[in-house]
C-alpha cells in the first residue's frame, strides 16, 4: 500500500521562485540531486529537466518562466550533505509550496513507516518564515 506524504506551506502573499528557492538556500537546502539540478518546468509536469550544479539561475528562471506561463514548476532540494530532501512544488494558483519528502526520506524511529514529520519542519521553517507563512498543513494518508 502506498502513501500520500506532503507538507503544504500557505504564505500571506505571492511567493516568487527565486525568493523562496533563495531563502532554502540560505537556511541549509541545495539544489543537489544527486549531482545536478533537477527541476519541472513543462506545463504537464512530468519530464524532469536536469542541469549541471552551477547553473542555479539559469534553472531557476526557467522555473519562475514557467510558473508564471502556467501555474506551476518543482524542484528537488536536498538537505545540506545529507542528500535527504524531496521535490518541492510551487504554484501560482495562490501563494503555496508544496514538499514531497521522498528523496531519502527520513522515517520515524518510534513509528516504522511513517515520516518524522518534525525533521523537515526544523529545516524549513526558520528558513521560510519571513517569507509571510501563516501556516502549513501535514498529509500522511494511504491510498
Amino acid at each position: 500500500m502506498g502513501r500520500n506524504i506532503s507538507i503544504k506551506f500557505q504564505f500571506n502573499g505571492a511567493i516568487s521562485v527565486p525568493d523562496i528557492i533563495g531563502s532554502l538556500v540560505r537556511g541549509g537546502w541545495r539544489l543537489d540531486d544527486g549531482g545536478c539540478i533537477s527541476y519541472l518546468v513543462e506545463s504537464d509536469m512530468t519530464d524532469w529537466e536536469r542541469k549541471a550544479l552551477g547553473a542555479e539561475s539559469a534553472a531557476i528562471s526557467e522555473m519562475e518562466q514557467a510558473r508564471q506561463s502556467h501555474g506551476a514548476c518543482a524542484v528537488i532540494l536536498t538537505w545540506e550533505a545529507t542528500g535527504i530532501g524531496g521535490s518541492f512544488l510551487l504554484l501560482s494558483g495562490g501563494p503555496r509550496l508544496v514538499l514531497d519528502p521522498r528523496v531519502d526520506t527520513v522515517y520515524r524511529r518510534d513509528v516504522d513507516d511513517y515520516v518524522d514529520f518534525e525533521w523537515y519542519l526544523a529545516r524549513i521553517l526558520p528558513a521560510v518564515g519571513a517569507l509571510g507563512l501563516t501556516g502549513y498543513e501535514i498529509s500522511d494518508l494511504p491510498y
